[in-house]
């Protein structure tokens, strides 16, 4: 059982929260069970762990930093919903006598990542594919995104969390559903503020050793954190979710040697995973030792990783510095898979216990230029996880009667310098032997009488508004209008007498 190391398991805090359990304790903080006494539901209390020694000053300075971090969360948490929600942020004096910061949270049901892994391990279970963890972490992927480009209320600013660990992703269960939170988001930079006045010997480094970026060992070298922080945290926790195991292990010194040495990159081939070299290159990439060289934020990282999986970019394309932004992760459910076969389409299912299937959607027009009853072949490629077995096969396809024809006509060639498709030899005969189809002359309905003298009444009946206007005019301005050397007067007797030769036409016509 994990120890009450501030006292406070019984007590009430803030005069809302009855605390009852420890739930955890890591190298920023305790988490402890609480029960909101206002809204009578649980809460989780996190207390931070920070060095006693700080001065009045010290303590309030940092409590304004803690301040500010815990309203980026807030602000956060409320614009993208991966990221867990504060409810309550302030101080406390434990009995012990302890300054002990506490930020009170959400409270969630479910296991994190780091539990996941952990128990499939125990339980003889292999690690989770990249395919499962694509979709599982794709929350994830987009609220660090969102945090690296986040709008607020003093305009553009970048988020980082700079300790994104298989610790820190939760995997919840909310009203029967799973969702993923991100925890501890800004916690590392308030405890980055309170090491800052000089940690106690022994005191936690703001970031977990064995996940730190190589920027956090070398910060001299390599520069402050950024997004490309949480790249290496993003890529990190995928290469151990996939190994099933932590990736990089040892005592203080050897994880150091080991993150910033360029030639052991803990990608999942080096450690045993089996993968595409598209993939490994992405992981290469964003577990580079220099951050220039990482992608440059996790969006950035996501879509490069989804498109090497998907195997729609080569090893050269996913290493290049510009990667093409792609549409959301395909849904289909696996086992799944969509060929093409010119303007025809095959869905092949392999239909687990039921056996493998076949649904072809061919296009009757295409089997009227090919020639509807032969076979099309089929050719299964290998990355698609079709059974070999059914390599080389080929469909018989039927065609309803009366779409048949007795002689396929082959498809035309191209003339590429008159830019078009030249006839096929005894084509043109066939045609200009054929008789003429005679076309069947259509007659229109012969229209109203009141449709043919519309347009002539409608002149006339301009001629009036003519006159209005004219009289408006004069009242106003005291002047006769004209138009050129034309008379309103005389503009609107041409009208009426047009209007009304036009409407007579008519009239006779019909009599």
């Amino acid at each position: 059982m994990t120890e009450d190391r501030f006292g406070i398991v019984g007590r009430v805090v803030a005069s809302a929260y009855q605390v009852e359990s420890v739930v955890a304790e890591g190298g920023f903080g305790v988490v402890y069970r609480a029960h909101h006494g206002g809204f009578r539901a649980p809460v989780a209390l996190k207390c931070l762990k920070v060095p006693q020694q700080l001065d009045r000053d010290q303590k309030t300075r940092f409590l304004e930093h803690f301040r500010a971090e815990a309203e980026v969360m807030f602000r956060l948490s409320a614009s993208v919903p991966t990221v867990v929600r504060p409810l309550h942020v302030d101080v406390m004096t434990a009995p012990n006598g302890s300054f002990v910061p506490f930020l009170v949270l959400e409270w969630l049901e479910g296991e994190t990542l780091d539990a996941i892994i952990c128990g499939r391990a125990r339980a003889g279970k292999r690690p989770l594919d990249l395919g499962e963890l694509i979709v599982l972490l794709e929350p994830v992927a987009r609220a660090l995104e969102r945090a690296h480009h986040f709008t607020g209320p003093q305009g553009a600013e970048t988020i980082v969390h700079c300790d994104l660990k298989p610790e820190n992703v939760f995997v919840a269960q909310v009203a029967g559903e799973q969702q993923v939170k991100i925890l501890d988001f800004g916690v590392a930079e308030v405890q980055r503020a309170a090491t800052s006045h000089g940690a106690e010997p022994g005191a936690p480094a703001f970031f977990t050793p064995a996940y730190g970026a190589p920027e956090h060992w070398n910060p001299r070298e390599l520069g402050p954190t950024g997004p490309y922080t949480d790249v290496w945290g993003l890529a990190l926790t995928l290469a151990e979710s996939l190994a099933g195991r932590h990736v990089i292990s040892g005592d203080h010194q050897q994880l150091r040697r080991t993150i910033l040495d360029p030639a052991r990159r803990p990608t999942p081939r080096s450690n045993g995973v089996v993968t595409s070299d598209a993939v490994e290159a992405v992981f290469q990439r964003a577990l580079a030792v220099r951050p220039a060289d990482r992608y440059a934020d996790a969006g950035v990282f996501w879509r490069a990783l989804v498109a090497a999986h998907a195997h729609r970019a080569s090893p050269a394309a996913v290493g290049s510095p510009e990667i093409p932004d792609l549409v959301p992760i395909s849904r289909r459910p696996s086992g799944t898979h969509k060929l093409e076969l010119g303007m025809n389409q095959i869905d092949f299912d392999d239909g687990g216990d039921r056996g493998p299937s076949l649904a072809l959607d061919v296009r009757p027009e295409e089997l009227l230029r090919t020639g509807s009853l032969a076979p099309i072949p089929v050719a299964m490629p290998g990355d698609m996880g079709v059974p070999s077995s059914l390599g080389g096969a080929t469909v018989p396809l039927s065609v309803p009667p009366g779409l048949a024809r007795r002689t396929p006509v082959p498809p035309a060639p191209f003339d590429a310098k008159a830019d078009r498709f030249s006839p096929v030899p005894g084509e043109v005969a066939r045609r200009s032997s054929r008789p003429p189809i005679p076309q069947a002359k259509v007659e229109e309905p012969p229209r109203s009488l009141a449709r043919r003298l519309a347009p002539g009444l409608a002149i006339a009946a301009g001629s009036i508004v003519v006159s209005l206007l004219d009289r408006v005019y004069a009242a106003v301005t005291s002047e006769v209008f004209t138009l050129g050397p034309l008379k309103a007067g005389t503009i609107a007797a041409v009208l009426l007498l047009g209007g009304i030769g036009l409407a007579a036409r008519e009239l006779f016509r019909e009599t």
